[in-house]
This record gives C-alpha cells, structure tokens and sequence, in this order.
C-alpha cells in the first residue's frame, strides 16, 4: 500500500533525529541551543501534518483497531420551557443558539451547551417560552448578521427578530425585538426557500413556480421584494440544494433533478436529469473532512440513495444504494460524515475517506424512530424524536491526532 502524504517523511525523521542529538548534548553539557524551542515548535506542526494525513489510512486498514461506532444518549433539559412539537425548520445562530419553529405555530430558542458529553457532565438544553408576536408557522429563517434574523411565515408574515445579545438563551419578553417587515403586495406567504446568495432566495410560489426574492435594506429599513417576472416552473417539486452561488438543485416525486442558475437577471433551468426511480426526499451538500461541499446527496423512497461529486459542470455519480430500507426522509453532513434516516426506524451512517463516501453498515441503528436530524460539531449531530425530545448522536471515530495517540497500537 502506498501511502501519499503531504511531509517529506526523510526530512522529519532526520529533524527529529538532530534535535534528539542537541538534546543529548543538553543534557551533558546544560548549554541549550537558543533556537531549540523555535525548532521544536516548527516540528510538532509538521508531526500534526503527517497524522492528520495518517488518519484516513487508520479508519480503512487498521478497522480492527477502531472500529467507528454511533451512540445516542438524551439531554438533559434545563429550565420550565421544552418543545413538544413537530419540527418546521431550524437556524443556527451560533455554535450555541437555535431557533425552531415548530408545525404549531410556535417560535422558540434552544441553547445547548456542547461542552459536556460524559456521564459526569452531561450536554444540557434549555427552551426559550414562544415568542408571542409570532402567531404562524415559519418556513423560512436567514441569519442578516449577529444582530439581526429575518423570518418568514407561510400566512405572509416577515419578521425581523434583534437582539444585542445571541450568546445565551435569550429572554423573548425583553431581551428580543419583533419587528414586521415590509412586503410586496404580490407577496402572500413562504413556503419552502432557498438562499442562493447574499440577500437572494427562489421561494415557493404555490403554483409550481420558483419565483426569485430579495431582502434589500434602505434607510435602515428591510424589505422583502418578489419579483413576479422572475420564475421557473418545475411540476412536482420536492426538495432544493445550492451547489454554489446562484447555482442550486432541485429534486421532484418521480426522481428529476433539475439544476437551475441565476443569470441575466432570469432563472435558467441548465440541465434535467433522471436520478431516482421514484420521489425524491431530499438533497444536500456532503461535507468533506476538510470541510469542503464537493459532493451532494439525494435521497429518496424505497431505500434509493445517490451521491454524485462536483467538477466543474460535471456529475459523477461515486456512490449508489439501491437496497436501505425504508422511504429515506432527512439528511445532515459535518467534516467527513452523513447521518441518514429512514421511516422504518433506522440510522444509516455513511463516511468519506480518499474522497470516496461509503454505507458503514455496522454503524447502523435500527427500531429507534426519529423526526430530525441536526448538525452540531464534527461526528456529532442532534436528533429529535417524536416526543420533541432532543438527544446527541455520537459518532466514535478516528477525527483528529490525538485519537491516533490514543489508540492501542500495540495490542
């Protein structure tokens, strides 16, 4: 097996061996070279560059060592308020704080503290109360900047929610502002949306259009504008992904993907493929372990799955299982792993090594049912279940240089 790495293996062991050499004489004569300290330093970041690019061979050829495993515990709730709902969707505000908005009507916060994750230290949540000046179901939530979210109801209600403060539960009653935001007369309502750059979104528009919208701010006033000239009209749409900016995806009931691009100031559907043998459920980017998105997704019912890389305008299909059990309905992705779920109670993990992403089948959980899942940290993700109940999914992996230490080599 060849092993390709970024550190000139020769180089660092001749290194090692000639600082060793002046740590010898140190210790003989007590005189220590004025720039030991800077040559030490210069070689641990070469050491964490060689086992950062060992980490990939240890997950395929030493398996037997570590195996990946995923383990679910509950959080522990904090606090009077909790979620007893459905899930709507879902912003991140910061490594801490959510907003949700749930089936019901309601709008709430989560903070989590992603400290803990012992038994000794448990990870905590604590619910905000509902905001009371929001009364309908949000489709949509768009992060302006640290002060300031947009939202989005499917009645026709924008909101500007702002506070001076993100960084713990908020209190709703004072500590965050509501505010309606103007809109279009042609404007009634959001229903799923899609970001495709700063400022713009493509919204459904109830008819089987697209249509695209901007958020403009003047004389420190928001705005929501629909533009009703600029559409795409694509029958039987189920789910949409950005590739990249002004570039998304769009998914429909018998398995077409269409990718549309934003350009001239129209929509412009670029390309249709037939991708699934029926509906599809939803699309994302994959994350690779360096956090790049050079690969999607797409789910689908009846246990269909396909991953397909990103070069240029080019489509390769890497991955493709045809035989997971169950419609297959939520995905997330963080640095190298994917968490699936599928309606027959069953967790699928798939993991990316030399690019590749793969079904690790003795990962799967199975007759555990869950409604959502949630990005978090690398291999950890937040799932909800059916009870509104926020639990941890912990995926124990080789992720870093310092699980290689840790791992018995010797045994």
């Amino acid at each position: 097996m060849k092993i390709n790495l970024s550190v000139d293996r020769k180089d660092f062991k001749s290194q090692v061996k000639d600082l060793r050499e002046k740590l010898n004489k140190c210790q003989t004569n007590g005189i220590l070279d004025d720039d030991f300290e800077e040559q030490l330093d210069k070689l641990s970041q070469v050491e964490e560059e060689l086992l950062t690019d060992l980490i990939p061979y240890y997950r395929v050829y030493a398996n037997t060592i570590k195996k990946t495993l995923i383990q679910i515990s509950p959080i522990k709730r904090l606090g009077a308020f909790s979620f007893d709902s459905f899930l709507q969707t879902t912003l991140r505000i910061n490594e801490n704080l959510f907003v949700t908005s749930s089936i019901d009507r309601k709008t709430q916060f989560f903070y989590i503290d992603i400290t803990g994750g012992s038994n000794r230290n448990p990870i905590e949540v604590e619910w905000s109360t509902p905001i009371k000046e929001i009364k309908e179901t949000i489709s949509f939530m768009y992060k302006l900047n640290d002060k300031e979210i947009l939202l989005c109801g499917v009645r026709g209600g924008c909101y500007l929610l702002s506070s001076d403060n993100f960084d713990q539960i908020p209190d709703v009653n004072g500590q965050i502002k509501v505010k309606k935001i103007q809109t279009d007369y042609d404007f009634n309502g959001i229903g799923r949306c899609l970001v495709i750059s700063n400022g713009l979104f493509v919204v459904e528009n109830g008819d089987e259009k697209l249509n695209l919208c901007e958020i403009i701010k003047q004389n420190d006033e928001y705005h929501f504008v629909f533009y009703k000239d600029i559409y795409c009209t694509i029958q039987n749409w189920t789910a949409l992904e950005k590739i990249k900016d002004d570039y998304f995806v769009v998914g429909t009931k018998i398995g077409q993907l269409y990718f549309i691009k934003y350009e001239n100031g129209q929509l412009t559907i670029t390309e249709k493929k037939d991708f699934l043998d029926d509906e599809i459920r939803q699309i994302r980017c994959l994350e690779d372990e360096n956090g790049k998105k050079n690969s999607v997704i797409v789910i689908g019912n009846k246990g269909q799955l396909k991953i397909f890389s990103l070069y240029g305008d080019e489509k390769n299909i890497k991955t493709e299982v045809n035989d997971l059990k169950g419609n297959l309905f939520d995905v997330q992705s963080k640095k190298g792993t994917a968490v699936v779920l599928s309606e027959d109670g069953i967790i699928y993990l798939f993991e990316e090594n030399f690019g590749k992403w793969y079904l690790n089948e003795k990962a799967t959980i199975k007759d555990i049912f869950f409604t959502n899942v949630l990005k978090l940290d690398i291999s950890k993700y937040l799932i909800m279940d059916v009870e509104g109940k926020l639990n941890l999914l912990d995926i124990d992996r080789i992720d870093t240089p310092k699980d290689l230490w840790d791992l018995p080599l010797y045994q």
